[in-house]
């Protein structure tokens, strides 16, 4: 049995900009992972009649996940809006006070009446401890719902997940829920728009008569020069999965770089940890964002030992060894300067550099020209035995600039590492 569900964010600064809402697409994803497909997701105001008609609108899901409103503040009101939507009155659990003092006491602080406001919970709820922070979260059922409630705060609700899927376990076992994922492919692109990656797919789902009443669950999302496109296939044979799976491949082509969730740093990572090899970075305009992007994988040290941020020439020449007369006969941005840091990195990282990427670019909004305007972009990639080098003109303001230069970067690296025969577009997630 699939369960449904919901999420319901709180906060007047989600709503004027203050914050990023990003506890929706990690609860999401968290909870797509065990089977739980998520059908809404709705940011509210810090208002008690908000929260409540957010709730009452939750009729048609198993499972309503809420986060933000319990702290001790007069605007925190999830509790009360909680206890309210399920017709109960709220009141001061004596476990919720032991957390909050205990809570308090790991800081160093004293107990401040104020804060017992975070022990308050709908008469009946179950308690959901808070190993990160003070206000614990709690689940009520509501008419049939399970509704949980978790702190705002994103490394909080993060580590109070797993209690919130014992819970699910606890409740919906009776209704047949397994906990497992829907069964899915999903074929990570790169470099092709994502009408182009229909084009191209389209006609194979229905060459396998996959379309219709017999069709499959088919999602694109595009993010910058990636597409990924996701297809159910818990309702396929094996056999046809497979089949599908081939056919996706032969005509996605060089465009496919990976099956499964692992993106492209990822899987850059395992191929040069596979074969013994490393990659350093040598960066302009993109400010160290590769390098940013490779060491966010845990392990990645094997592997990526360092890099460097040559934003001004002077750097450029002296830890790249970039001849000043270079810079100044084709500028900063030119293909002998994005070969050259790419070259210069691995000299510079002698032993820790099997690979060098080089990056320089006019990210914006000024400084360009009419030969070189805002979005162009050189990138260079060297191991020794060869050096790839591509222009490019990016589109859109400096963060989406340095946003596909990162991603163009790491796509020659991973294009580099196939032409050796090092990559291989498997799953390794």
């Amino acid at each position: 049995m699939g369960l449904r569900a919901e999420i319901i964010c709180i906060g007047d600064e989600l709503l004027t900009g203050g914050t990023v809402e990003t506890n929706s697409a990690e609860i999401g994803r968290f909870l797509r992972r065990r089977g739980v497909a998520v059908r809404r997701a709705v940011s509210v105001a810090d208002s008690l009649a908000a929260i409540v008609g957010a709730l009452r609108e939750a009729t048609e899901v198993d499972l309503c996940v809420i986060t933000g409103g319990l702290g001790p503040t007069s605007d925190d009101l999830t509790s009360s809006a909680v206890a309210k939507a399920a017709g109960v009155d709220c009141g001061r659990l004596a476990e919720a006070v032991a957390e909050v003092e205990a809570a308090l006491a790991r800081r160093g602080h004293e107990l401040d009446p104020i804060q017992l406001r975070q022990a308050e919970v709908p008469v009946g709820a179950a308690l959901i401890l808070n190993p990160v922070g003070i206000a614990p979260g709690f689940a009520l059922e509501i008419e049939g719902r399970l509704v949980v409630a978790l702190p705002g705060v994103p490394a909080e609700m993060r580590s109070m997940l797993d209690s919130v899927a014992e819970l699910c376990a606890e409740h919906f076992v009776k209704k047949g829920w397994s906990g497992e994922p829907r069964a899915r492919q999903i074929f990570r692109c790169f470099g092709l728009r994502e009408a182009a990656i229909v084009a191209l797919v389209e006609p194979v789902f229905a060459e396998l008569g996959l379309v219709g009443e017999a069709s499959v669950g088919i999602h694109y999302r595009a993010a910058g020069p990636e597409v990924d496109l996701t297809v159910d296939v818990e309702e396929l044979e094996i056999a046809d999965a497979a089949a599908l799976e081939a056919r996706l491949r032969e005509a996605l082509g060089e465009a496919l770089y990976g099956l499964g969730e692992a993106g492209l740093a990822v899987r850059i990572a395992e191929c040069l940890k596979a074969h013994g090899l490393t990659l350093a970075t040598a960066e302009s305009c993109t400010g160290g964002r590769v390098a940013a992007a490779m060491t966010g994988i845990a392990g990645v040290s094997a592997c990526f030992h360092g890099g460097i941020v040559a934003y001004h020439n002077g750097i450029k020449e002296k830890v790249l060894g970039i001849p000043a007369e270079v810079l100044e006969t084709h500028g900063a941005v030119s293909e002998p300067v994005a070969r050259g840091m790419a070259d210069g990195v691995r000299a510079a990282l002698e032993g820790h550099a099997d690979l060098g990427v080089g990056i320089t670019g006019i990210a914006g909004p000024g400084g360009g020209s009419e030969a070189k305007p805002v979005g162009t972009v050189d990138i260079a990639v060297s191991d020794g035995e060869a050096s790839h080098y591509r222009r490019f003109l990016f589109r859109g303001d400096r963060s989406a600039i340095q946003r596909d230069a990162t991603a163009w970067a790491l796509w020659m690296v991973f294009q580099r590492l196939r032409e050796r025969g090092l990559s291989s577009v498997d799953l390794v997630d």
